[in-house]
């Protein structure tokens, strides 16, 4: 037997309480459309962060990635890049928009090939609700959502190729599936979500019978071979702009190991209630109800379908990657928006009356949380004092922001002689603070320096940090929360919060211009 046979398994549409064939494009369109009225919100600190990072990382440079550090693999850094030089924060957003309508269709394809179009349109419905929700970023653009559609593809490449019975074009559409695979991987170094389908896949196929041992070695090597094509290209594109490989691959995996000690030594306390925040969030969007229909449906069946049985294992593999994440940020649970909206439409197409109806609690509850965030403010503390600063700034000043703060830093324009822009690399590679001190009291001393709250931070030895900023810095003012030192003997206006630290809601910004 050369090609798998039984990798779908498909139920007739008229037994089934189907949804018109325009949903899949509805849904889409609708996910995508209802970001746009998020686009001029303030960056989070990673988005922030990352176009910092990626805006000046053009070869060279005192660090990782140009003049700053950062854990992340090259292809989400050039991501940001591509988003920094067409405009910046509306480009990314734009760029999370087309992103989200790839999830949409992506989910919608990989459900249609397990179990028939009934199960493709429930899946988009699905998948339109969960990244819709503000509960799982919401209009943020992350390393998760950016990395979906590769991981979606690698799933759908994989069910075409055991589907192919050519043996050349079954080989090719596998090396596809390796090479999204591996993008995905070199977007978040974590999501290896479609090469545990893949394999999973494989390895069921040929235990059932359904896959020769040669046509699945042919498979095999073709994939690796489409991942090698990918590092190869993106290795030789990180070199160019003058970042180590070596560089790059202790950033993504042996400092994720030492910063995970780090944050277990930081207390048990804090950990658990992010994890708590987790679990209500995954509980209120929907994706809680949809692993236990999930659970359900896998314990009430004895055999199931191979691409179903790869399916389980990826969402396995995600709900373990999101739980070993560590810090337990709400965008984690993306991670988990593409298998269980497979799921979801596979189950509802097999007249699961329990993943339809939680189909519709996710879209309502999307829809909800979606309403309620429009009267949300737009703005964030940190945008409000770094565009404070800007207005203060002059050509050649620099900033450090402590500890993270890095949608600070993008708020101000201004460069940073420190190369860590975020909290976890300050207390993994810097809890001494001796970097931080050296630029302080050296020759490339920023001319700001900002902290949130105050300079204690557990983890961290900040008593030379506090002399320094007493003897050589002084406070001009303390805004929304931060507190602000300017260098001794640079003179700069105090700088000063316009209006509100939070802005004003995208609601009321709509209505005012109504009423105009």
């Amino acid at each position: 037997m050369t090609a798998m046979a039984p990798l779908a398994h498909r139920t007739p549409v008229a037994r089934v309480a189907g949804l018109p064939a325009w949903t899949i494009g509805a849904a889409a369109a609708g996910a995508a459309a209802a970001r746009l009225p998020f686009l001029g919100h303030a960056p989070s600190p990673d988005e922030g962060g990352f176009l910092v990072v990626a805006g000046q990382w053009h070869g060279g440079g005192t660090s990782l990635y140009g003049n700053y550090w950062v854990d992340r693999p090259p292809l989400l850094i050039t991501i940001f890049r591509f988003a920094s030089e067409l405009g910046g924060l509306v480009t990314l957003r734009l760029i999370g928009c087309v992103a989200v309508a790839l999830v949409v269709l992506g989910v919608a394809r990989a459900a249609c090939m397990i179990s028939g179009p009934v199960a493709g349109r429930w899946a988009a419905l699905t998948a339109a609700g969960l990244t819709l929700s503000p509960l799982l970023g919401g209009y943020e653009v992350n390393g998760e959502l950016l990395a979906a559609p590769f991981i979606l593809g690698g799933v759908i490449c994989v069910m075409s190729a055991l589907r192919t019975p050519g043996h050349h074009d079954a080989v090719v559409r596998s090396a596809m599936a390796g090479g999204l695979a591996m993008s995905a991987l070199l977007v978040k170094q974590n999501l290896a979500d479609a090469a545990v389908f893949g394999l999973v896949a494989l390895v069921v196929a040929v235990w059932r019978g359904e896959l020769s041992r040669q046509r699945f070695w042919a498979l095999a090597a073709g994939a690796v071979a489409g991942a090698a094509v990918v590092l190869s290209v993106v290795a030789v594109w990180t070199v160019v702009h003058g970042t180590s490989l070596v560089g790059v691959f202790d950033a993504m995996y042996p400092f994720r190991v030492r910063a995970a000690a780090v944050q277990a030594a930081g207390g048990r306390e804090h950990s658990s209630a992010r994890l708590h925040g987790l679990v209500a969030a995954a509980v209120v969007c929907g994706l809680g109800f949809l692993v236990l229909a999930l659970v359900r449906h896998v314990m009430s069946r004895r055999r199931h379908d191979t691409a179903f049985v790869a399916l389980v294992a990826m969402t396995v593999f995600a709900g373990a990657s999101v739980l070993l994440g560590g810090n337990y940020w709400h965008h984690y649970l993306v991670e988990m928006v593409a298998p269980l909206s497979i799921s979801a439409g596979v189950l509802a197409s097999r007249r699961s009356f329990a993943a339809r109806a939680v189909t519709a609690y996710v879209v309502l509850a999307a829809s909800v949380a979606w309403g309620v965030s429009l009267a949300q403010p737009q703005g964030t503390d940190a945008q409000a004092v770094g565009q404070a600063i800007a207005a203060s700034s002059q050509p050649g000043d620099s900033i450090v922001t402590a500890w993270g703060n890095a949608n600070l830093t993008y708020a101000t324009g201004l460069p940073s002689p420190y190369v860590q822009l975020w909290s976890l690399p300050v207390k993994t590679i810097d809890p001494q603070l001796a970097e931080l001190d050296g630029v302080l009291s050296g020759p490339q001393a920023p001319t700001w320096f900002v902290i949130r709250k105050h300079v204690r931070s557990w983890g961290l030895d900040t008593a030379r940090t506090s002399s320094i900023l007493g003897q050589d810095y002084h406070a001009v003012g303390r805004m929304c929360d931060h507190a602000i030192f300017l260098r001794n003997g640079v003179d700069r206006p105090a700088p000063r919060v316009v209006g509100d630290c939070r802005g004003t809601s995208t609601l009321l910004n709509t209505m005012k211009e109504l009423a105009q």
